[in-house]
């Protein structure tokens, strides 16, 4: 039988109550860089079950003003490749169709990030998706950023929206009254802390459940 006592003291010796490496606090606002250009923030959201899976954003002037947003949901899918991709398309879409040449768009997931960023793959699912978006990209002055989720909390909400809606897009030319809140702790340039937790400790928890469902 495993000795249960034994797995514990193995886990605090290695994540002693004073060590970063299992977790770390981080301070986090939105335009978390800085940008002075017109700030895009994408997002998408996957609610419910069956599950709605929706996306959204908002544009930002240098100056902290809302300036426009939109939101939508996705039909017969639940993929949420799909959605931060479309989010971050009709984001695109929007600021062209505004005339705004200037653009830092935020996505909180690195993968899409860097998605957008690699060279093109042919046989990808969503390859024709992705290079609608680099065309975008080509037509303007684009600057795609990650950030973490506490720092894309408006473009979480009309994502939100998106998904418990029936509409493919919609555009908000002045912002949801639901959403006044948020919008305001962003313009205030409220700072929030994100707990970030590493994959090494997500690695050596599983492992102890594992172990401790073994013991019973």
């Amino acid at each position: 039988m495993v000795n249960i006592n034994s797995m514990v003291n193995t886990i605090n010796i290695c994540f002693p109550s004073n060590s970063s490496d299992a977790s770390f606090k981080r301070l986090i606002k939105w335009n978390n860089n800085n940008f002075t250009s017109v700030i895009l923030n994408a997002d998408f959201s996957c609610l419910g079950s069956p599950i709605r899976a929706g996306y959204g954003g908002i544009l930002w002037n240098s100056a902290r003003f809302y300036l426009s947003g939109f939101s939508g949901y996705i039909r017969n899918s639940s993929d949420i490749l799909h959605a931060e991709l479309y989010a971050i398309y009709h984001g695109l879409l929007l600021a062209k169709d505004l005339e705004i040449n200037d653009i830092v768009c935020y996505s909180n997931s690195m993968h899409y990030v860097n998605l957008i960023k690699s060279h093109s793959r042919k046989f990808h699912v969503y390859a024709v998706l992705i290079q609608d978006i680099k065309d975008l990209l080509e037509l303007t002055n684009v600057t795609v950023c990650h950030t973490l989720r506490k720092g894309n909390q408006c473009a979480d909400f009309m994502a939100k929206l998106g998904a418990t809606s029936d509409v493919d897009l919609s555009l908000h030319h002045s912002p949801p009254e639901s959403l006044s809140n948020p919008l305001q702790a962003d313009a205030a340039g409220t700072f929030f802390f994100s707990l970030e937790i590493s994959f090494f400790f997500l690695f050596c928890l599983v492992a102890f459940l594992s172990l401790f469902l073994l013991a019973l």
